[in-house]
């Protein structure tokens, strides 16, 4: 029988069966499983009960951030673990989220828990780019201690007062991120994220001038391509360095039209 953990994870998708069951094997240690389903066409839906998770019919959303945003305080648990479709938690990460719930980790004052976090492109790992190497993402959230806003990218914050814990890289013990399947999917998901980038940004206190948006696909394709070194991963790293590039540069775009609008909305209300 296995050892449930008092953790409710939340997961969403929309038409991801091909990906599904590998993500939710893992959670199996999980008392509460919530899949929220946004209109699936593919059998998403019966792969999710079949994992025991309970699944919730929610409108299309440009992101998942609005999910939990709307959703985190209403889970069965204080501590909420966060994961998509296309993310598999490792036998050695579980492991260490075991050994953190049964005492190994004192967790009083710990508000979030983040964990390593490798990203995959068309299957193969990825060792350059902006997203190349070890990353580390917020993996599990205390609902009292953490605060989600409908912002893309930029909606988590851990409360103050609290910390958060480091789950250190041991080799093995991270989240397999099954990224990109292909160059399709990459522009349908990024375009849709832009769609809110520029309200984001700038309700995160980011502005941007006409300089550095000429500035921005020259920094960004160095940063990726040279200082993240995605020329490690030939031309798939040529093309995301160029990507990163197109992306930073429209959301500057994006974030500069959006608080012009709000100058001017201010001037007319005078």
């Amino acid at each position: 029988m296995i050892n449930k953990l008092p953790v409710s994870a939340i997961i969403v998708g929309y038409n991801e069966a091909r990906l599904l069951e590998q993500a939710l094997k893992p959670l199996s240690f999980c008392d509460e499983i919530l899949y929220f389903d946004l209109g699936s066409a593919d059998d998403s839906k019966e792969i999710a009960l079949r994992f025991g998770a309970k699944v919730i019919d929610h409108a299309r959303v440009d992101s998942c951030e609005w999910i939990h945003a709307k959703y985190s305080k209403s889970t069965k648990h204080e501590w909420v673990l966060i994961t998509d479709p296309d993310e598999v938690l490792s036998e050695e990460l579980v492991a260490e989220i075991h050994h953190i719930f049964n005492g190994g980790v004192p967790l009083e004052n710990i508000g979030a828990i983040s964990s390593p976090w490798i990203f995959y492109f068309k299957g193969k790992r990825l060792y350059g780019t902006n997203w190349g190497g070890i990353n580390r993402r917020i993996l599990l959230v205390n609902h009292n201690r953490f605060e989600f806003r409908e912002l893309i990218h930029l909606g988590r914050k851990i409360k103050e007062g609290y910390t958060t814990y480091d789950i250190v890289f041991k080799g093995k013990n991270f989240i397999h991120h099954y990224w990109m399947i292909g160059f399709r999917k990459l522009f349908e998901k990024h375009s849709r994220y832009l769609r809110n980038e520029g309200e984001a940004r700038f309700k995160n206190g980011i502005r941007s001038t006409p300089r550095e948006i000429a500035l921005q696909p020259f920094r960004s394709f160095r940063n990726s391509f040279i200082a993240a070194r995605g020329y490690k991963d030939g031309f798939s790293g040529f093309f995301l360095s160029c990507f990163w590039a197109w992306y930073e540069t429209s959301a500057k775009i994006r974030n500069y039209a959006y608080q012009n609008k709000r100058t001017n909305n201010r001037r007319s209300s005078v």
